[in-house]
């Protein structure tokens, strides 16, 4: 890390320096604000529908998992994914893309004394001291290729896209998801070269074994798992067996703890400290502590009553910090993800 980087939780800087420093790969924030109340898209979570507009339209308070307002007590970087469903034609998943993107700007500019984004992910620490939020955007869901051109790798590299979950649970022209049997295809494979010429990070969360294998074989660059859990603590097919953790270490990757409930146990609906505890040490065990980070999965999902929204996160530092140390926290929770997209850059 540089100067402006972040060393046991606290932010260098004159507008951050007693903030806990907070880097999460993973939300669903922008879809489930940008499809609330759309004429051309229905709302992304069904019980959404019964909130009122002005409870799920800005990014400043909302009554979604994540919010300016919930944050602001944080140095907080988030990556913002844009979710691109399964089931659309390429070019429907472009103005899908398009349409949540529009969204994201607009908040972007509307709070640009809370939020900023971040094009260049080395400046994080610098918005973060300037006292403000960070955002980089991604992608979930490649369901925009169109198995020809790379024109759309480019469009989202212009956008400021940092990351791409090359798919969800099913099929698109760049490979396959956990509901699907097929790894990457020939074209995916050369998506991954694009993306990585572009400086776009290779998520292989949601793609499905085969995909993983196949996608070790062909990538050139540090990769991440944004959202995945361990699978030998919980076996769930979106969980990472340990051979994917290792692999995804010694690529230099990162794997960002997932908090969905289903992906955290198998037996409790709401889980317990202890489960969560359980998949970091698995990780850290197999990957080392330099693999270490947070996926939220805010927004996409339930999560354990105690981490219900994004300001309870401190509760999660705490109880980490107890049992693994400080310096552990630190790299997970905001040094391990800082580094990484940081290092992206110097490509």
């Amino acid at each position: 890390m540089d100067g402006r980087a972040m060393r046991e939780g606290r932010a260098l800087g004159k507008g951050s320096s007693s903030k806990r420093a907070v880097f999460d790969l993973h939300c669903d924030t922008l879809d489930r604000l940008a499809l609330h109340g759309s004429s051309a898209y229905p709302a992304f979570a069904p019980q959404d529908e019964a909130v009122p507009h002005a409870r799920m339209s800005s990014l400043a308070d909302n009554d979604a998992h994540i919010s300016l307002d919930r944050i602001e007590r944080y140095a907080w970087c988030q990556c913002f994914a844009v979710f691109v469903p399964d089931g659309l034609s390429s070019d429907a998943a472009w103005r899908f893309f398009e349409h949540v993107r529009a969204y994201f700007a607009a908040q972007m500019l509307e709070q640009a004394d809370r939020i900023e984004q971040v094009l260049d992910a080395r400046e994080v620490g610098s918005v973060l001291a300037a006292g403000k939020s960070a955002a980089l955007l991604t992608v979930e869901g490649g369901a925009f290729f169109d198995g020809k051109s790379f024109e759309r790798v480019d469009g989202i590299a212009e956008a400021g896209v940092k990351m791409l979950t090359l798919t969800w649970n099913g099929e698109n022209a760049v490979g396959s998801g956990h509901d699907t049997e097929c790894g990457l295809k020939p074209y995916g494979r050369r998506v991954v070269a694009a993306l990585e010429d572009r400086g776009i990070v290779v998520d292989v969360s949601h793609l499905n074994d085969r995909g993983f294998s196949d996608l070790c074989d062909v990538a050139t660059r540090p990769f991440a798992a944004s959202h995945s859990n361990a699978r030998a603590v919980c076996e769930h097919r979106r969980n990472l067996a340990d051979a994917q953790i290792r692999a995804i270490a010694e690529a230099k990757g990162i794997i960002g703890l997932n908090f969905c409930n289903q992906f955290l146990s198998a037996t409790s609906a709401d889980p317990t400290h202890d489960d969560v505890l359980r998949h970091i040490d698995r990780i850290a065990e197999v990957g080392g502590e330099d693999v270490l980070a947070l996926g939220s999965d805010y927004d996409g999902c339930d999560v354990p009553s105690w981490l219900a929204t994004a300001d309870r996160v401190s509760g999660l530092y705490a109880l980490v910090a107890a049992h693994f140390g400080s310096a552990v926290a630190d790299k997970m929770f905001f040094e391990n993800a800082n580094g990484f997209f940081a290092r992206n850059e110097e490509r």
